[in-house]
């Protein structure tokens, strides 16, 4: 069985071409997905800002928001549990960045107040009422 060159690529070259669209369509949306949720978060914190313990309903709406922008064909590769994970992991960066933050913050404040107290006791000590000639 001898197969010709020509037909073989008559095959392949379309198989490759579909491979190679779906592929960048996939990447564009995993991009777009990642790219955005930042930004839906952002938005469900202030949605839901007057709304105790609502981490929950602030995660589903993230998730099922940005679900919606996968296109049909590729929920089969791009499932919710996928997104969830996602915005999950951006999540816990976003949270682990705005820790680290404080905790600058805090060392720079008490380091500032640290500062002023030095500087506050850098001039002459004194002890009230020793060698005070106001008390001889």
């Amino acid at each position: 069985m001898n197969i010709d060159l020509q037909k073989l690529l008559e095959l392949i070259i379309p198989l490759l071409t579909v491979i190679f669209g779906a592929l960048s369509v996939y990447l564009r949306t995993n991009e777009k997905i990642m790219n955005s949720s930042i930004k839906y978060i952002t938005e469900a914190e202030e949605m839901y800002k007057d709304v105790s313990k609502s981490g929950g309903q602030k995660f589903s709406w993230v998730v099922d928001t940005l679900y919606n922008m996968v296109p049909r064909p590729l929920r089969v590769v791009i499932t919710k549990k996928f997104v969830e994970k996602m915005v999950q992991g951006t999540f816990n960066s976003i949270e682990a960045y705005a820790k680290t933050q404080i905790d600058k913050a805090v060392d720079n404040y008490f380091e500032n107040i640290s500062n002023k107290n030095k500087e506050g006791n850098s001039g002459k000590e004194t002890n009230p009422g020793i060698g005070d000639a106001n008390n001889d």
